[in-house]
């Protein structure tokens, strides 16, 4: 059985992969560890192999759509797929006047266009265990829209229409974080930060293992009736308002 992910190095995606990789329940499931960073996929794949995981890297970016066909193949001949967790994504800062088509055409195929082609090519293939799961990761802005990322919260809020298309058998929800501590925020000022979390009952960002753990629930046994929903893995940003 194998487990694949895309955006595996990134931030929430290597922080989820390491809180699968600690629970007994996915002991003996192969990991396709997918990303654009060969040497950062690299270093995780190595990270598995010390803690006696099985896992392979994929080099894939997600905005070149030529790619997407000799990967689901990969996907689909390495073995019966127990679950997933599409992770990737990419963001523009810029209102919808100044955004470029290449800008649009990269935030579409990166967040939300492969993840259409990945449940159609389940559908078509069948190729899923008893039980299977999956996790769709959008942003908190995908559902509440947010000024200046016109974009990104249009393609991840696209990614909520495509839970009532999981293919029979799947369980399938998308999980939708919030900003997540990262080097993104390294470079901040203390006023800009505060101004970005004034709202917040947290003075900071979430930690990237808060996600993996809402994650980690999303795929595993104790959520087995939670399906096509919307996860909120901040009820801070939610409950306290926008502005």
């Amino acid at each position: 059985m194998i487990f694949f992910a895309t955006g595996a190095p990134g931030v929430i995606g290597a922080a989820l992969m390491r809180r699968l990789w600690a629970d007994p329940a996915w002991a003996g499931v192969r990991f396709l560890l997918a990303g654009r960073n060969p040497a950062a996929l690299k270093a995780l794949v190595v990270e598995a192999a010390a803690k006696g995981i099985q896992a392979e890297a994929l080099v894939l970016d997600l905005a070149e759509p030529a790619a997407w066909s000799s990967a689901l193949e990969q996907v689909a001949t390495a073995g019966p797929l127990k679950g997933f967790a599409l992770v990737a994504g990419v963001n523009h800062d810029t209102s919808i006047g100044k955004l470029e088509e290449a800008a649009w055409d990269r935030a579409w195929a990166v967040n939300t266009g492969f993840h259409a082609r990945f449940l159609q090519s389940l559908s078509k293939a069948g190729a899923l265990v008893p039980e299977a799961r999956g996790i769709l990761v959008g942003s908190i802005v995908g559902s509440r829209g947010n000024h200046g990322q016109t974009a990104y919260a249009a393609a991840k809020g696209a990614l909520l229409d495509l839970l009532p298309h999981a293919p029979q058998g799947l369980r399938l929800n998308v999980l939708l974080p919030p900003l997540v501590d990262s080097p993104l925020l390294a470079n901040l000022s203390d006023d800009a930060r505060i101004r970005l979390f004034k709202n917040r009952l947290m003075e900071d960002a979430d930690p990237a293992s808060s996600c993996a753990e809402a994650g980690a629930f999303l795929l595993g046994d104790g959520a087995g009736y939670v399906h096509r929903q919307a996860f909120h893995a901040d009820s801070r940003v939610t409950a306290l308002g926008w502005d």
